[in-house]
C-alpha cells in the first residue's frame, strides 16, 4: 500500500473520529444544558410566583390591619374610659395588644396590667409616635424574644386635630401562617440579611441556612446554591416592611419532580452513550496504531531507492536545526533524465536512481542524510559548511556515482545548487534553506555545463526583482502608474529652455518610484520596452495637445525609440494613427534612438528614418560616440540632432581631457557643417557647462541646468521663460 494512501486513510479516520466525538460530546453538552436550563427555569418560574403570592398576602394583610386600626382610631371615644375601649377593640381584632398616647405622652392600654411606658420605648419606636403626631402612619418590627409587628397611626379630634397615636402590635403569625399556603414546601425566612426568621423548614434546613449566611446576600437575588451537592434555586424579594426581606431556597427535586426525575434520566442516558462512543472510538484507535509502524515504513521512506522521504528529511533537517545552525543543504538533479527514461526504459532509468543513492550512501558522515524527493531530484544534508570542502565532496560524490554506472553507456550531467548555513555566514531558517537552495538549483540549470551551483544572496535579490518587474509590468501600464518627467534642454546661446527629454518613472503603490535604470534593462530582455516606448509616446503628445488647448506654446519634446520599437513594422502607421487621434503636428516631437541602433542595419534604419522624417518627426541621435561607429556616419544620415554622451565629460587625467576635446571639437565641427544640432548631455557642474560652451555646442542637458521635473514644476518653469 502506497504511504500516501494509508497517511490519507489514517487522517480521513482521525479526523473522523475527533469530529464525532466532538460533535457528541455537544449535542449531549447542548441537550442536558438545554435540560437544566428548563428544569431550572421552571424551577424560577415556581418559586417567583409562589414568592410573589406571599409577598401580596403579607401586603394585604398589613392593609387589613392599618385600615382596620384606623378604623379603631376614627370610633375612639376620648371621653369614655380609654382602657375599656382598647380592651374591646382588642377583642375585635387579632392584635396582640393596643396603646393609645396622647400628645402629653400619656399611655392608655388594652392591657389592664400593663406595664407599658413611653419613656421605655425604644428611640426608634418614639420617632415612629413623633411621626405619628405628626399625621404619619408607619408600620415596623420589634424583637423583645421574638418578632412582633408594631402598627401606628394618628387620632384624630373633633376639630380634626391629632390628639394622639393608636398604636398596635401583632405576632407573626398570622402572617407566616399565609406565607406558609402560599409555598410549596422548602425553605422560606423573613431576614434582615443579619438575622434569619424561619417561617417554613424541611429536613436540609440547617444546610439550607449555613449556606446562605455564608452568601453576600442583596435585593432581588435569583440564582443557584448548592446544598448537599445537590442545586437549588434562590429567590430574595423585598416584603414590604421595614428592611425586611424574604428568602426562599428550594430544589427543583421537590417543586417538579416528574420534570426532574426525566431530565436526569436522560442526562445519564447520554452519558452513557458518550460513554460507549469514546469506548468504541478507543479500541479504533488502538487498531489504527498497530498499524503505525507500515505507516511510518511507507510515509518515511522512499520505496524505490530506499532513501529517506523528502517528508522525513523535512522533519528530520528541522530537529539537527534545532540544536545546530551550521549546516548545509545540497540539491541534486539529472540534465535530460526524460531521455533516460526513453532510450533505457523506466525498470533501467529506476535502478540508475537506486544507484545513486547506493554510492552516495556510504561518503554520509553520521547524522547526514540523503533523500530522494520525486523522479531525478535529491537532497542532502551535509555537515560541513566551507564552499571548497562541500564543493569537494560533491564533486567525489559525482565521480563515485559515474564509476558505479559506465554499464549504463548513457552520457549525463549533473546540476546541483548549494546553500551553507555556515557560523560566518547568514543564518537562515529551513523554509528559507530549501528555498534558497532551489533556486541555486534553478541557477545550475540555466548554466551551459554541469556545476555546482552555490547560493548567492545578492543574486536572489536581483532575481526577485526581475520577477517583481515582470509580474507587474503590464499592470502598471494599465494603470497608468508609469509616470512621464521632462527634464528640460537649454540653449547654451540664450539659457533659455528650448525643449525637454521625456523620462519614465514608475511610481508603487507606496507612493515611491523606481528609476528607469532598475526596470528599462529588464523591458529589454522581456522586450516590454516596445509597449513602454508607445505609451511614452502617447504621454508625450497627449501633453502637447494638452499646451495647445491650454494656449500655451508648446515645447518641442524628446522621446526615446527602443530598437524593438523602430524595427516594429507597424511602427510608422502607429506613428500615423497617434498624430491623427490627438491632432497634433510631428514637429513638436523629436524621437531619439541609439548609436546601436544605427550600426544594427544601417540601410534599414535609413528606410525608416526617411519615412519618420516624412512624417514631420525630428530625429535625435542618443549617446553619439558610446559605441564603435565611424564619424562619416553622420554624412549618411538626414538627422536632426546629435546628443554626445556624457562619458565625454567625466574624465579624470589632463591627456585625456585634451583628447576628449580634440575629438568633441571634429564631432561638433561635422555635426554643424552638417547642419546638425548637438546637444551634450550629463552636464552636471560649472566646469561641464564652461567646457561644452567652449566647444560651441548648441544646447545643454543635465543636473545642472534642472533635474527631471513633473509635468506641473515644468509648466511653471516654462513660464517664467
Amino acid at each position: 500500500m502506497d504511504a500516501s494512501v494509508l497517511r490519507k486513510r489514517i487522517y480521513k479516520l482521525l479526523i473522523f473520529s475527533i469530529l464525532m466525538v466532538l460533535g457528541i460530546l455537544l449535542m449531549a453538552f447542548l441537550f442536558i444544558n438545554h435540560a437544566d436550563d428548563s428544569l431550572n427555569k421552571a424551577t424560577y418560574t415556581t418559586m417567583d410566583q409562589e414568592i410573589d403570592l406571599c409577598v401580596q398576602r403579607v401586603s394585604s394583610k398589613k392593609n387589613t390591619d392599618l385600615v382596620l386600626l384606623n378604623t379603631f382610631a376614627r370610633n375612639l371615644n376620648k371621653e369614655t374610659d380609654l382602657d375599656s375601649s382598647l380592651f374591646e377593640m382588642k377583642k375585635e381584632s387579632d392584635f396582640s395588644s393596643i396603646q393609645f398616647i396622647d400628645m402629653n405622652h400619656n399611655v392608655y392600654s388594652s392591657k389592664k396590667d400593663s406595664k407599658f411606658s413611653y419613656n421605655n420605648l425604644s428611640d426608634e419606636y418614639k420617632d415612629k409616635i413623633k411621626n405619628g403626631f405628626l399625621g404619619e402612619q408607619s408600620t415596623f418590627k420589634q424583637k423583645n424574644k421574638n418578632y412582633k409587628l408594631t402598627y401606628i397611626v394618628p387620632v384624630y379630634g373633633n376639630e380634626n386635630q391629632i390628639v394622639g397615636v393608636l398604636c398596635a402590635d401583632s405576632s407573626l403569625k398570622p402572617y407566616t401562617d399565609l406565607m406558609r399556603k402560599s409555598i410549596s414546601g422548602g425553605n422560606l425566612y423573613i431576614t434582615d440579611f443579619k438575622d434569619f426568621y424561619g417561617i417554613q423548614k424541611n429536613l436540609e434546613s440547617n444546610e439550607v441556612l449555613a449556606v446562605i449566611k455564608n452568601m453576600n446576600l442583596s435585593e432581588n437575588v435569583n440564582g443557584l446554591i448548592g446544598v448537599k451537592g445537590q442545586e437549588h434555586g434562590i429567590v430574595v424579594k423585598k416584603i414590604g416592611i421595614q428592611g425586611w426581606y424574604l428568602c426562599y431556597v428550594n430544589s427543583a427535586k421537590s417543586l417538579n419532580y416528574p420534570l426532574y426525575v426525566m431530565s436526569r434520566t436522560t442526562n445519564y442516558v447520554l452519558m452513557l452513550f458518550v460513554i460507549v462512543v469514546i469506548l468504541l472510538l478507543w479500541i479504533a484507535y488502538r487498531m489504527m496504531v498497530k498499524n503505525n509502524e507500515e505507516m511510518e515504513k511507507l510515509a518515511y521512506t522512499d520505496q524505490l531507492t530506499g532513501a529517506v522521504s523528502f517528508a522525513r528529511f523535512t522533519q528530520l533537517v528541522r530537529i539537527y536545526a534545532l540544536k545546530n545552525n551550521n549546516y548545509s543543504l545540497v540539491s541534486l538533479n539529472m540534465r535530460r533524465f526524460k531521455f533516460m527514461n526513453e532510450i533505457l526504459g523506466r525498470d533501467k532509468s529506476d535502478e540508475f536512481l537506486c544507484r545513486i543513492v547506493t554510492c552516495i550512501k556510504p561518503m554520509l558522515k553520521k547524522n547526514e542524510i540523503i533523500c530522494r524527493d520525486s523522479a531525478d531530484v535529491f537532497y542532502m544534508l551535509l555537515m560541513d559548511t566551507a564552499e571548497n570542502k562541500v564543493s569537494n565532496r560533491i564533486h567525489a560524490i559525482f565521480n563515485s556515482i559515474r564509476q558505479n554506472t559506465k554499464d549504463f553507456c548513457y552520457e549525463y550531467e549533473f546540476c546541483c545548487g548549494v546553500i551553507c548555513n555556515g557560523a560566518r555566514q547568514e543564518k537562515y531558517s529551513f523554509e528559507q534553506m530549501l528555498t534558497n537552495v532551489m533556486f541555486a538549483l534553478a541557477q545550475s540549470k540555466e548554466m551551459a555545463s554541469e556545476n555546482i551551483c552555490f547560493f548567492d544572496e545578492e543574486v536572489h535579490k536581483k532575481k526577485e526583482f526581475e520577477n517583481f518587474v515582470e509580474s507587474n509590468m503590464q499592470q502598471a501600464l494599465d494603470s497608468n502608474c508609469f509616470e512621464m518627467v521632462l527634464q528640460p534642454k537649454v540653449d547654451l546661446d540664450t539659457n533659455l529652455v528650448v525643449s525637454a527629454e521625456a523620462l519614465v518613472r514608475w511610481k508603487l503603490e507606496d507612493g515611491t518610484y523606481l528609476p528607469p535604470s532598475s526596470f528599462v534593462g529588464i523591458f529589454e530582455k522581456n522586450r516590454f520596452c516596445s509597449k513602454l516606448d508607445f505609451y511614452m509616446l502617447r504621454k508625450a503628445i497627449q501633453q502637447i495637445r494638452k499646451w495647445i488647448d491650454m494656449g500655451i506654446q508648446p515645447v518641442n519634446i524628446s522621446v526615446n525609440q527602443s530598437k524593438i520599437v523602430f524595427y516594429h513594422e507597424n511602427y510608422i502607421s502607429e506613428l500615423k494613427s497617434l498624430l491623427k487621434e490627438y491632432d497634433v503636428s510631428a514637429s513638436y516631437i523629436t524621437l531619439e534612438v541609439l548609436e546601436s541602433t544605427v550600426i544594427e542595419d544601417f540601410k534599414l534604419f535609413n528606410q525608416i528614418l526617411l519615412e519618420v522624417k516624412k512624417l514631420g518627426f525630428s530625429v535625435s541621435l542618443d549617446d553619439f560616440g558610446s559605441g564603435y561607429s565611424s564619424l562619416n556616419v553622420l554624412s549618411k544620415l538626414t538627422i536632426d540632432e546629435l546628443k554626445i554622451d556624457r562619458i565625454f565629460l567625466h574624465i579624470d587625467s589632463d591627456l585625456e581631457n585634451k583628447k576628449t576635446k580634440w575629438i568633441l571639437e571634429g564631432i561638433i565641427n561635422i555635426a554643424k557643417k552638417s547642419n546638425i544640432r548637438v546637444v551634450v548631455e550629463g552636464v552636471e557642474s560649472s566646469k561641464d557647462d564652461e567646457f561644452i560652451r567652449c566647444l560651441g555646442a548648441n544646447v545643454g542637458q543635465g543636473y545642472y541646468y534642472s533635474r527631471p521635473l513633473s509635468i506641473d514644476a515644468f509648466n511653471d518653469l516654462i513660464h517664467k521663460k
